[in-house]
């Protein structure tokens, strides 16, 4: 993994119905947008309009390598897992270079410098990481001015959209 400072965008998914995209490109402005659905289906036409103006392009797009997520329902697994076979399909048909990385490594990257935070598991019985709290954390760190919400009554941040930017920042820093 080194940073070639010839790419000229960094594209970073964040898989799932409430997901997000964000498009990093040289001297532009940072370009956030939900993730491409209809209902609860991925929109492919919308997904493959977005991403092929960097066909055979100079950058990389980077999404989470999906794995178990515990307490996650069957029907919520495969269509995570149908989103990001879609979005590798997509940056194989556009020639576009993309990586698949697991959570626990963009995340060791983007949280550095980030405190642990616990909370209470599904179970009650233990304490776990709390990602999307230490995600906003080290988002606001980064991108102090950055808006974290989509629409304009939004006041709650929204979670693909924060992962989705830090997905795209450890994919400039590393490809």
């Amino acid at each position: 993994m080194n940073n070639n400072n010839n790419n000229r965008f960094w594209i970073g998914v964040d898989i799932g119905k409430s997901g997000g995209i964000c498009i990093q490109e040289k001297d532009c402005p940072l370009r956030l947008m939900e993730m491409p659905m209809i209902k609860s289906e991925l929109d492919y036409h919308e997904l493959h309009k977005l991403l092929e103006p960097y066909e055979a392009g100079n950058g990389t797009i980077a999404f989470e390598r999906l794995g178990v997520i515990f307490g996650t329902s069957k029907a919520t697994t495969f269509s995570m897992g149908h989103q990001a076979g879609a979005v590798e399909m997509c940056c194989v048909a556009l020639s576009i270079p993309f990586i698949k990385v697991l959570p626990k490594v963009w995340q060791k990257e983007m949280f550095l410098g980030v405190d642990e935070i616990l909370k209470q598991s599904k179970s009650g019985k233990t304490q776990v990481r709390d990602t999307k709290a230490m995600a906003l954390i080290a988002t606001k760190r980064l991108f102090p001015n950055q808006k974290l919400t989509f629409g304009e009554k939004a006041t709650k941040p929204h979670d693909g959209l924060i992962d989705a930017l830090l997905i795209s920042e450890f994919a400039k820093r590393n490809y």
